[in-house]
């Protein structure tokens, strides 16, 4: 991440702990991480879809208060 680009932090619940240690290297702060709960890996396609909305809806919300 450079300073001054918007920019979102997405993990599964597998990586918060990574996640949130790299987060905290570069000061960036912990309000524009999206957890995806479980691992979307073994989702099939109709469960996979609904998730991937509702993550970029999380995303574009983190963005726009980027600003």
């Amino acid at each position: 991440m450079r300073r001054g680009l918007p920019a979102v932090v997405v993990a599964t619940s597998q990586f918060v702990a990574l996640a949130k240690v790299m987060m905290r290297a570069r000061r960036v702060p912990e309000t524009v991480a999206v957890v995806i709960d479980g691992n979307p890996e073994f989702l099939d396609e109709a469960a996979f879809e609904p998730l991937a909305a509702e993550v970029l809806e999380a995303v574009l919300q983190r963005l726009q208060h980027c600003r």
